[in-house]
């Protein structure tokens, strides 16, 4: 009888054991459906990695548009999807960057980052890589010390690293505009870079002791500038470089809720930058966290507080789907008005949640507690003529990629596609595990 008892116990755990198994391989099987298989992704992500999109035209664009499918390919082993890649960046490291400093830092941050998932993953480097990681150290070395660094109503400095020193002066001379001293867009993708290379070649033997010097002197720069244009809210969101851009024509008219005709001039004093061009912040926030373990406290504050700031301030849902304020602050009124690169549509402007389509490439996804905003967003395609008529606003006037443009990219699968991309990462990502 106890024989019969231990064989029926060993039985039973048998079919347990059996029945987890059998239930573990078909959420495994669930998950080997890879986004690299769907004919969407094939004519849209596959396709245009077969363009040289690091030429002027399309380099701006694509540092935007392929960086979630970047992400999700190496989040979800995607070996198609990651060797198309890898052919993409073996022929950009092969070939002249693009002109324009913005086109640049776009498109050679979208390689780093490459990389930088390569050694998260534990992919090995190869030769095309290895190549690619010196050329950005020689693009690092040029810009810091070297190259002309823009500057408004003044003759350029020599080198990023003077640039930054002036702006951090801080001190606003006598009609001297307000944004004369921020801390630009290109600045901020030069140190998300920079400290990409920090944490591939760390414990490597790819760095000079100079290069290691340069990446820490960049990376002081970085936290000085985190550390004074940042702010940390009461409701516990975070800000830069509040009112930094009240003067600039971007930001004139952002006073303004409603885009009509004729507008006169109405600024917001301590006005946020706008959500558009703040989507990095989540991929740059990460980037700055990994490439000193000295970052770690202050990056990881942010990250925190910058999320809240997206959930409270930025994101706002709706019965037909997701929309953004325009400004990082919560504010909404007119971004753009009657700007050189404004289309033709809405009064030539961007007007009460106009800047809602950068959704469609948007990092936001990177940060915590997104996960209920991005299954709304996902689950709000196909789009409705109203959300796709502010999603689109008044469009842009640059020529672009015909798989960048919009309304096309809403209507074509391609917005989609990363939808349903930015909603798993979202899912899954918090900033020790980028």
């Amino acid at each position: 009888m106890r024989h019969f008892r231990l064989k029926i116990g060993y039985l039973l755990f048998m079919f347990f054991w059996l029945f987890g198994f059998i239930n573990l391989f078909s959420q495994t099987s669930r998950r080997t459906h890879y986004a690299s298989e769907s004919i969407v992704w094939q004519k849209t992500v596959g396709t245009v990695l077969g363009e040289p999109l690091w030429k002027t035209r399309d380099a701006y664009d694509a540092g935007h548009f392929l960086m979630i499918p970047l992400h999700h390919a190496f989040i979800t082993a995607d070996s198609v999807a990651i060797y198309e890649f890898a052919k993409f960046f073996k022929n950009m490291g092969r070939s002249e960057l693009p002109e324009g400093q913005l086109n640049q830092v776009q498109i050679i941050y979208l390689s780093s980052q490459y990389i930088t998932l390569k050694k998260r993953y534990g992919y090995q480097l190869n030769t095309s890589d290895i190549f690619l990681i010196k050329r950005i150290l020689k693009f690092i070395n040029i810009k810091w010390f070297l190259d002309v660094a823009f500057q408004w109503d003044q003759l350029p400095f020599f080198g990023l690293k003077n640039r930054l020193e002036f702006a951090l002066e801080n001190v606003l001379v006598k009609d001297e505009t307000s944004y004369n001293r921020a801390v630009t867009d290109y600045e901020l993708f030069f140190f998300a870079i920079a400290s990409d290379i920090s944490f591939i070649t760390k414990n490597s033997s790819l760095l000079e002791v100079n290069d290691v010097e340069i990446l820490k002197n960049i990376n002081l720069y970085l936290i000085r500038i985190l550390n004074s244009r940042g702010i940390f809210t009461e409701y516990g969101g975070w800000v830069f470089q509040k009112g930094y851009w009240r003067d600039h024509s971007s930001y004139k008219y952002s006073g303004h809720l409603v885009l009509k005709e004729n507008l006169s001039i109405f600024k917001v004093e301590n006005i946020s930058e706008d959500s558009s061009h703040a989507h990095r912040w989540p991929l740059w926030i990460s980037s700055y966290y990994h490439a000193d373990s000295n970052n770690e406290n202050l990056l990881d504050k942010i990250y925190n507080a910058f999320s809240t700031q997206f959930v409270t301030k930025i994101g706002v849902k709706n019965q037909n789907g997701v929309l953004m304020n325009n400004f990082v602050d919560g504010h909404n009124g007119l971004y753009r008005y009657k700007y050189t690169t404004t289309g033709s549509g809405i009064s030539l402007g961007y007007g009460p949640y106009n800047l809602s389509g950068t959704l469609g490439i948007a990092w936001y996804c990177f940060l915590d507690g997104t996960e209920e905003f991005y299954k709304l967003y996902e689950n709000s395609y196909p789009l409705n003529n109203e959300i796709l008529k502010l999603y689109v606003g008044p469009n842009t006037t640059r020529v672009r990629n015909k798989l960048f443009k919009s309304p096309e990219f809403f209507t074509n699968g391609f917005a989609e596609l990363i939808a349903q991309q930015a909603s798993e990462i979202s899912s899954a990502n918090k900033l020790n595990n980028q």
